[in-house]
């Protein structure tokens, strides 16, 4: 699964690589933030650029059974009646540079963080409740799509979030995208475990609201940053 992650570079390093002449506005959209978390509003990229949404989702069923929000979308549910439609026509990417787990070390949850080791900004693929043009509501937010964690990822959680190229990431975007193309594509386009690499950080991320650029820094200082293992 995926229940924060990190976006600590200027907006332009994530928006241009998939739309290059995208009206980028002169605000604080894209804002740092080390310890992004669910419920906040985070900027999006969406066809005709970016846009903050919530993160965070409720379908119109959850409400009568008092279902919480929901924050990622598994990839093997795409054809369900709760995300068909988004995977259709409200397709988004999620810009980050890495995302948390957490193991039980010692009877403590020690976060770990995960970024690819090429240094380059990922693109998570998102799926978003608020429909082209409309104006965002609180439960209608984005979601980040989940696949298999793959064999080799610190072994922790089935689910990791589904990390798409550049490449990848435009078609994903594009409208004229169809949903057997999307599936297809996010079945086959995700990046691999080699691509990654992860090591323990601060407890401090384990709290929600707190935000320092130390969280994406190895404990013991960078030099003890594994390559690709825990």
């Amino acid at each position: 699964m995926c229940g924060r992650y990190s976006r600590a570079r200027q907006g332009l390093c994530y928006v241009v690589p998939l739309i290059p002449d995208a009206v980028y506005p002169e605000s604080d959209l894209f804002r740092p933030s080390w310890n992004v978390a669910p419920g906040t509003p985070q900027p999006v990229i969406r066809p005709d650029g970016p846009r903050l949404e919530r993160w965070g989702y409720r379908p119109a069923w959850a409400d009568p059974r008092g279902a919480p929000m929901m924050v990622n979308a598994r990839l093997d549910r795409a054809t369900t009646s709760t995300w068909r439609s988004a995977w259709t026509s409200s397709r988004v990417i999620v810009p980050a540079d890495g995302w948390y787990e957490w193991v039980l070390e010692e009877g403590a949850k020690q976060p770990y963080y995960i970024t690819p080791i090429d240094g380059e900004p990922l693109f998570f693929a998102g799926l978003s409740g608020v429909r082209q043009g409309a104006v965002p509501r609180e439960d209608k937010g984005f979601v980040i799509v989940t696949d298999a964690a793959g064999e080799g990822m610190l072994d922790v959680r089935d689910r990791r979030p589904l990390v798409l190229s550049a490449e990848a990431a435009e078609g994903w975007l594009d409208p004229s995208t169809t949903f057997e193309e999307a599936t297809h594509l996010a079945n086959n386009a995700g990046r691999p475990v080699e691509a990654f690499r992860w090591f323990a950080v601060s407890k401090g991320v384990n709290k929600a609201g707190n935000d320092d650029p130390a969280f994406n820094e190895p404990l013991g200082g960078p030099d003890s940053a594994p390559g690709a293992s825990a």
